[in-house]
C-alpha cells in the first residue's frame, strides 16, 4: 500500500502501482476486498457510513494539484461480508493499459475504452460546472468528465465490479461528491 499512497502523492517509486485494472483494481486497491487492506493508508480524512455501506477519502497531491481517493464499501452476500465494491480516483498517476487517466480527452477514452455509456450526470455544488458519468458495465470501469464533447477531459476513474453498472451505485456516488464538496 505504500506504492498507492506514493502515487496520490505523485511520488513514483520502483514499487509504485500505477495500473487501473477494469473490473479487478485501482493500483494496490482490489475489488473484493476487505476494507482492513486499506489500513496501510492511514486514517481516512472524511467518511461517510450508513446501512452497512460506506465512503471513505484520502487526499494527495501537491497544492497546485490536490488529488482524492474514494473508496465504496458495502455488505452483500449471504454472510453480509463488507468489501471493496468501487474505487475512484483522480490522480493521473493512475492510468488503464492504454495509457487512459485522469486528464485524457473523451475521445482518446472512447477510443481507448469504448464502448460505454452515459449513466448520469451530478453537480457537486451550485454554480459548479457539471460532471457526467460514463460507464463500461460489463468491463468494470467508469469515466467522470467535465462535459460531453471529444475534448472534454477525464476528472476520474472508477473501477467497480464487473457486470454490475455504475447506476446502482451512481446515486450513492453523487451524494457523497456533494457531500464532500460541500464541506
Amino acid at each position: 500500500m505504500l506504492s498507492l499512497i506514493f502515487g496520490l502523492l505523485g511520488l513514483t517509486t520502483a514499487a509504485a502501482n500505477p495500473l487501473i485494472a477494469p473490473g479487478r483494481s485501482l493500483g494496490n486497491i482490489q475489488l473484493g476486498a476487505s476494507p482492513e487492506t486499506l489500513t496501510s493508508l492511514g486514517p481516512a480524512a472524511t467518511s461517510d457510513a450508513a446501512m452497512q455501506k460506506a465512503w471513505a477519502t484520502w487526499y494527495g497531491g501537491t497544492a497546485a494539484r490536490r488529488t482524492q481517493l474514494d473508496v465504496y464499501t458495502a455488505a452483500s452476500g449471504p454472510d453480509m461480508r463488507k468489501t471493496i465494491q468501487v474505487v475512484r480516483a483522480t490522480s493521473p498517476f493512475f492510468h488503464t493499459a492504454g495509457g487512459v487517466h485522469s486528464g485524457s480527452s473523451l475521445a482518446a477514452v472512447r477510443a481507448a475504452c469504448g464502448p460505454f455509456a452515459l449513466a448520469g450526470s451530478y453537480r457537486p455544488k451550485p454554480g459548479v460546472p457539471a460532471r457526467y458519468l460514463y460507464d463500461n458495465a460489463r468491463a468494470g470501469i467508469a469515466f467522470e468528465t467535465d462535459g460531453t464533447t471529444p475534448v472534454s477531459h477525464c476528472t476520474a476513474v472508477l473501477v467497480h465490479l464487473p457486470g454490475k453498472s455504475m447506476k446502482d451505485n451512481y446515486l450513492s456516488v453523487t451524494s457523497y461528491l456533494q457531500l464532500l464538496a460541500g464541506r
